[in-house]
């Protein structure tokens, strides 16, 4: 716990803003590209605007939108920008939450309370996922009341079809896949997730919360993308992240339902206390409204046409670095990268050890464990300064593990 406390008078902002800048001067330059899992400036005047825009909004909070047309009018710009974008159909609903953690616990408790009301368990209702499947799942199930059942991936580190098929129950509601997955960034095969799910009346939850808004936005580039969202019958929900590929700041993300009638089974309804109904569909009550103001403004800012160029930066990016580490040699994605998360592993070196070379020189990356490899987001740099960067770093921390100056420190997964 930290011993400092309050100081006996306040600090005038001179004062205050000198501190805050050398407490930044420290930290890494996310702004311009790090490829770490902070989602940069996407460029130009972007992220001012929505300050500007957030500042006008700046203690108002959505309990009180009722009584705010404006607040009103920018969460229906966004819900119904949300749906465009993903494709959903005719009549789905959009939630708008705080993060990809809220989306999954409010997905998987729509899926519950579908399945009490639809199809009930005899026992502890189950959901099935891959052993890639962000963490959340298991929070959501450790809150619901749900059984997660991970199940080992195929030897292309995808969601193992069959073995899922394998093991639904009488009990398993749900069946959730990745659009991509975070440690590996490759997408599940979900169309024959969802025939799974179509099969035994189960509800298919797609976790794109990093490929929601890049994906989209890929194939408008002329990329090759699978089906992996609501074009695909039985996908029955879908979460996303604005503040990732959508390029907003902190704090919003989406939960689509395919079906508007499903928000019966998102809602929390609760009329025993003395002011009358109270109704949400989101894990919190007070919330900022600039977050939600700060997302109109990047999305109104950017339009379709900036998204794709984003979208093609991105792409840029990745081959960049792809063609890079294939000249330094030694090293190699684990596959193609698919939507915006590239995993550098060696048949030859000791990955890990140059990681150290990386971490010393300043350049922060994740560790996945399976297999040991370096985990990097990409970015839309608009010059080639932060790729050439990581590269050269990568080139000196190879020949120094070469060389056997090198070695790993730690065997442990990490964000260094």
């Amino acid at each position: 716990m930290s011993s400092y406390r309050m100081p006996a008078e306040g600090a005038s902002w001179i004062d205050l803003r000198k501190e805050v800048h050398g407490l930044k001067a420290g930290d890494i330059d996310w702004a311009h590209g790090a490829f770490y899992y902070h989602w940069p400036e996407p460029g130009g005047d972007i992220h001012a605007t929505a300050m500007a825009v957030s500042n006008q909004f700046f203690n108002d909070q959505w309990l009180g939108r009722y009584n705010q047309p404006s607040f009103n009018r920018l969460l229906s710009e966004i819900g119904g920008m949300v749906l465009g974008i993903v494709g959903a159909p005719e009549g789905a609903h959009c939630c708008l939450t705080t993060g990809g953690t809220e989306s999954i616990i409010l997905a998987m408790k729509t899926a519950r309370d579908w399945a009490a009301a639809t199809r009930p368990a005899r026992g502890r209702p189950r959901i099935i996922l891959p052993r890639s499947a962000h963490p959340a799942f298991n929070k959501a199930a450790a809150l619901l009341g749900l059984e997660a059942v991970r199940l080992p991936q195929g030897p292309d580190w995808r969601a193992d079809v069959a073995a899922m098929a394998a093991e639904v129950t009488p009990d398993t509601i749900a069946i959730v896949g990745s659009a991509p997955s975070w440690p590996h960034g490759l997408i599940d095969p979900i169309p024959a997730m969802a025939a799974i799910a179509r099969e035994h009346g189960l509800w298919c939850h797609v976790d794109g919360c990093i490929g929601g808004y890049l994906l989209p936005f890929f194939r408008a580039a002329g990329a090759p993308v699978p089906p992996w969202g609501f074009e695909i019958e039985g996908v029955r929900s879908l979460s996303a992240d604005l503040h990732k590929f959508g390029f907003t700041p902190n704090g919003m993300s989406s939960l689509i339902l395919r079906h508007g009638e499903d928000r019966e089974f998102l809602r929390f309804s609760f009329g025993g206390w003395p002011c009358g109904p109270y109704a949400t569909e989101c894990l919190v009550g007070t919330r900022p409204a600039r977050a939600a103001a700060a997302a109109w403004a990047v999305m109104r800012r950017l339009g379709h046409a900036g998204y794709v160029e984003l979208a093609r930066r991105t792409l840029a990016t990745t081959r960049k670095l792809v063609e890079g580490l294939a000249a330094i040699g030694d090293l190699e994605p684990l596959a193609p990268p698919e939507s915006g998360v590239l995993l550098v592993i060696s048949r030859s070196l000791d990955i890990f050890a140059v990681s150290e070379g990386l971490k010393k020189r300043g350049f922060p990356h994740g560790r996945v464990l399976e297999p040991e490899g370096l985990h990097f987001v990409m970015n839309p740099v608009e010059d080639s300064a932060p790729v050439d960067a990581l590269l050269a770093a990568f080139a000196a921390s190879v020949a120094e593990v070469r060389g056997g100056s090198l070695t790993r420190q730690s065997a442990q997964a990490s964000y260094v």
